[in-house]
């Protein structure tokens, strides 16, 4: 799921809040009439009390109206408010039919958001509608003889009745479901559930036990920011544990998490007292463990929804053990969790080893909680490997572990997630650094004996351009051959954006190829302060191979450069000589993308203005969209990537079209991305269209202009007309939520009206030089122009006399008068030469990324002498 940003309009509750944290809300702002009143950006929208504010009101009014992004309405008096034209009248409810009582409800199979289950009412729930509205579906109760509608759905917007905080795991799936609308499709994707890795604290009377062979003292844990590291390393909850002997400490921890961190926090009780004391301090459930006869009276006395029940097992291949018992079977287990109230979640507290099959644990554990829709499996000794499997196979969607358990912090084991392609909760509180990348997915190819994947390197090169800037190797000088892949390069340097790296030795010969018009250079095992400070910081890149050493049983894996270093101090001791560093996680042994390091580079990057591009276990377009939002560069191999120059798209390989479609977001209903399309000769606007995931993939494909009609379907510009666009690039802007398609248009131009832009016509230089070609091809009788390109002669003494009158002009206005002559005269001669604007600006381009100038007096025959 990509990140979502919640504003939440009239109060923003601590239960509401945590209740949308759990739900995948990435974000939550809270929105008053004195600040945040520009809500147009923020994808989904809760509206919790009337709005007072006439600006706020009047946006979300239309918002609701539109019904453009997803919004939801807590109350319907709230809802009548917004949509005065509903037409339909709002009435009192008697207060004590549905008041602080769980209901059933009854869902219309078209609801969304809202199917049938329990829901729990408060006193806040007063008004309602007498019917349902025209254009809306409907959910009711139907534990009362006067029964009252509960939600009400139109498309993204949804009104609710019912609290969804408090109404536990039903209420929790509502978010759920609202939070994952897909406007694509106008239905709720619940088919790819999301994985949830919470962090594990064991207490004893002692202290706590956090994976490390250390016990921390309670007091420790209430006076430090260890739980805001646990949250920042990628919880997305904490589990507190422990037993009656314990509860004092485990109350102690619980409120210190819950004041330092703001994802929930669940602590195990032993007494009804102690679970209503818990609840009351912000704890958001409690966990009573139902194999212990004592702990009934704690589940009789708690609502349900409130609650988590625990049940401690040992899987062993001789079957499951319930404490110190004899292997029991799955059958008897079953039995035991059957005891479990309805409605409330099932937690597994588990140990098992590496032996253990985990298809028939995941089996297992399917057939155990079949009836419970919430199921969490914890473990202190459960390898990542083992968990990944139960995440693909079994119910369960949340994994609690020690937040260090073999070294692998949550973030990290949400690297495996993703690497296996399993949707997790990737952007907690802390690991958000924000994307600050225009491009994100860089192209890298491997030059041996001037091919790339035995393709022709300047083909190559144009290929992987249209996503942006690519990442050339000279693999034959890395390993001493003098190939000529660089004079090959100093053509490319001035149409592409190249970074260039390979056998770089010598300070001098990393000048020159920047000098060249490379847009950076690539520095590897050269890499030292001396070395990088001859040349510009903004176009250096340093390349760390990072190599991992997994460690002993009792030691935490790292990885270290090749020298032995932490990377994150090599980066800090050359970030004021290197503006980008390029780390590549290629070891075979790797346990795959790393989140907890990359989290950390990311930081170190961050505070010296440095960017961070990542290469190595990259292999998913959900690792390019996870990078992409902590601001990372992603340098890909070309041999990974396919649907190039009309290749289709290879099973098991990345589209090259995944550099932009894993990367952008949409809050329009119909899915579709605003386009702009501008003409690469001179960075005009040509038009405004839509594309899709589709359209995309084939511009990239086939390299053409090729976007989405909201009548027609796939649409490729020229296809009929002539009219036809080379695709030279795709650019995403700053939010991602837009794509510039910058082409080559031919014929009449973009336009139905046979113009070249939508916009009007041209003016200034792009009307001069559509001109001046013109006049080339066929001009007309007695032109100015034509004599012009007949007479090299007069051109030359035009020129001439047009610059000098430019420099004797006596005023600003003369001087504008002067240039337009100059250029006019100027462009003459290069339209003569099959010059035009796009290959003047490549020009100027390159002269900028000169580091070496000349002197820049003037030739002889044009020096004025001095008087002596």
């Amino acid at each position: 799921m990509t990140e979502k940003e919640v504003g939440v309009i009239g109060g923003l509750t601590a239960g509401l809040q945590s209740s949308l944290k759990l739900a995948g809300a990435e974000r939550v702002i809270e929105i008053d009439d004195e600040k945040n009143k520009d809500v147009s950006k923020i994808t989904h929208l809760i509206v919790t009390k009337m709005v007072t504010d006439p600006e706020l009101k009047e946006i979300v009014q239309k918002r609701i109206a539109d019904a453009s992004m997803p919004t939801l309405v807590l109350g319907m008096d709230i809802l009548r408010d917004m949509v005065p034209t509903i037409g339909v009248e709002i009435v009192d409810i008697t207060p004590n039919q549905h008041s602080h009582k769980w209901l059933s409800l009854e869902s219309d199979t078209r609801c969304k958001f809202v199917k049938s289950g329990d829901a729990y009412f408060t006193s806040a729930s007063k008004k309602c509608f007498r019917a349902i509205p025209l254009g809306w579906v409907a959910s009711w109760t139907t534990a009362t003889c006067n029964s009252i509608i509960a939600s009400l759905e139109n498309g993204p917007i949804c009104a609710l009745q019912l609290q969804p905080e408090l109404s536990s795991t039903f209420g929790r799936t509502i978010l759920s479901r609202w939070l994952k609308y897909s406007p694509l499709a106008d239905t709720v994707t619940d088919k790819d559930k999301t994985i949830h890795i919470s962090s594990l604290v064991s207490v004893s009377q002692e202290g706590a036990s956090v994976g490390t062979s250390d016990i921390i003292p309670a007091a420790n844990i209430a006076s430090c920011d260890l739980p805001a590291a646990w949250e920042a390393c990628g919880s997305d909850t904490i589990v507190v544990l422990g037993d009656a002997d314990s509860e004092r400490n485990v109350t102690l921890i619980g409120e210190a998490c819950t004041s330092k961190c703001a994802i929930p926090v669940l602590t195990q009780v032993h007494s009804l007292e102690s679970a209503e004391a818990q609840l009351n301090s912000g704890i958001s459930r409690v966990i009573v463990d139902i194999s212990d006869e004592a702990s009934q009276t704690v589940i009789q006395g708690l609502d349900n929804r409130s609650l988590l029940c625990l049940l401690s097992v040992t899987v062993t291949s001789a079957g499951w053990k319930i404490g110190d018992k004899d292997p029991i079977s799955i059958h008897h287990v079953k039995q035991v969790l059957e005891a479990a109230p309805s409605g409330c979640g099932i937690m597994l507290f588990m140990s098992c080893d590496s032996n253990t099959d985990s298809n028939i644990v995941a089996d297992d554990i399917n057939a155990l909680c079949q009836s419970h829709e919430e199921v969490w499996v914890s473990t202190q000794t459960m390898p990542v490997a083992m968990m990944i499997s139960l995440a693909e196979k079994c119910s369960a969607s949340n994994f609690v572990r020690f937040p260090l358990e073999g070294g692998a912090p949550p973030a990290k084991v949400k690297g495996s997630l993703l690497t296996s392609k399993i949707n997790t909760r990737v952007h907690p509180s802390g690991m958000q650094y924000g994307s600050t990348n225009l491009q994100c997915v860089i192209p890298s190819l491997a030059v041996t004996n001037g091919l790339v994947d035995g393709k022709n390197v300047i083909k190559s090169v144009e290929d992987h351009s249209v996503v942006g800037e690519v990442a050339v190797i000279d693999v034959d000088a890395s390993i001493g051959l003098n190939s000529g892949t660089r004079e090959i390069m100093k053509s490319l340097f001035k149409k592409h954006h190249i970074r260039f790296g390979g056998g770089i030795k010598k300070v001098e010969d990393a000048q020159t190829i920047l000098n060249d018009g490379a847009a950076k250079v690539i520095i590897g095992s050269m890499a030292s302060r001396e070395f990088l400070s001859a040349l510009p910081r903004e176009r250096v890149v340093v390349a760390i191979d990072a190599i991992f050493h997994p460690g002993s049983d009792n030691e935490v894996g790292v990885w270290k450069t090749s020298q032995g270093n932490p990377i994150s101090k090599v980066i800090s001791d050359l970030c004021d000589t290197a503006g980008h560093f390029q780390v590549t996680f290629a070891e075979p042994q790797s346990p795959g993308l790393d989140l907890a390091l990359v989290m950390k580079l990311v930081a170190v990057c961050k505070a010296s203005k440095a960017t961070l591009t990542v290469a190595g276990p990259i292999n998913t377009e959900q690792e390019i969209a996870v990078l992409d939002e902590m601001g990372i560069e992603c340098l890909i191999p070309s041999n990974i990537l396919t649907g190039v120059d009309n290749e289709g798209i290879e099973k098991g390989k990345l589209p090259l079209s995944a550099a932009i479609t894993s990367i952008i977001k949409t809050d329009r209903i119909d899915g579709l991305y605003p386009t702009v399309v501008v003409d690469s000769n001179n960075g005009r606007a040509l038009g405004m269209c839509y594309s899709n995931i589709k359209s995309i993939q084939e511009a990239v494909r086939r390299k053409r202009g090729i976007y989405w009609s909201r009548t027609r379907g796939l649409w490729v510009k020229g296809e009929s007309s002539g009219d036809v666009q080379q695709l030279v690039s795709i650019t995403t802007d700053c939010d991602r939520d837009c794509l510039m398609f910058t082409v080559k248009q031919s014929g009449s131009g973009f336009c139905h009206r046979h113009q070249q832009s939508c916009f009007g016509p041209a003016t200034g230089f792009d009307k001069l030089i559509q001109t001046l070609q013109q006049r080339k091809a066929a001009a007309p009788a007695g032109s100015y122009t034509k004599r012009l390109f007949e007479d090299p002669a007069l051109l030359k003494a035009k020129l001439l006399e047009e610059a000098t009158e430019l420099i004797e002009s006596p005023n600003a206005d003369n001087c504008a008068f002067e240039a337009a002559d100059v250029i006019y005269f100027a462009l003459v001669r290069c339209v003569i030469m099959g010059v035009d604007l796009l290959d003047i600006q490549r020009c100027l381009d390159w002269k900028s990324n000169k580091i070496h100038r000349r002197p820049g007096n003037a030739k002889p025959q044009f020096e004025q002498k001095k008087p002596e």
